[in-house]
């Protein structure tokens, strides 16, 4: 057997490399799953400054950690009295609704936190 050109021997090294080390990133990316969070916002009404400490702010810190990777925001349900609804995305901290109505009965936030594996709850409270 003839000896191999070295060029071609370390470009294939490189690039046998290179695959190597773009497979062990794509494992490590899946094997490495980052933690998800339902966010659970009960919308009923208090005043803006308490909204701001007990929901807004809350919220900031983990849709930034969402941001960062360190915890996932999986969804985000917002519960009034009357009504709850699954957002279709995931607000960014300055397009969450003002707080409104009534507060929900604490069965529908019980409900609500058992039937997602890992729930925050956000809500003012009096």
């Amino acid at each position: 057997m003839a000896p191999q050109n070295p060029t071609k021997r370390l470009l294939s090294t490189l690039g046998l490399g290179w695959l190597a080390f773009g497979g062990l990133g794509l494992g490590l990316r899946y094997a490495v799953q980052v933690p998800q969070v339902t966010v659970i916002i009960d919308q009923s009404y208090c005043p803006p400054a308490q909204w701001e400490i007990a929901v807004v702010q809350p919220y900031s810190d983990l849709y930034e950690k969402s941001q960062a990777n360190q915890r996932r925001i999986d969804q985000v349900v917002v519960v009034t009295d009357i009504d709850q609804t699954t957002l279709a995305t995931i607000p960014a901290p300055d397009d969450l609704g003002k707080p409104f109505g009534q507060a929900p009965s604490p069965e529908t936030l019980t409900e609500l936190q058992q039937q997602f594996s890992d729930t925050v709850v956000l809500k003012c409270e009096p």
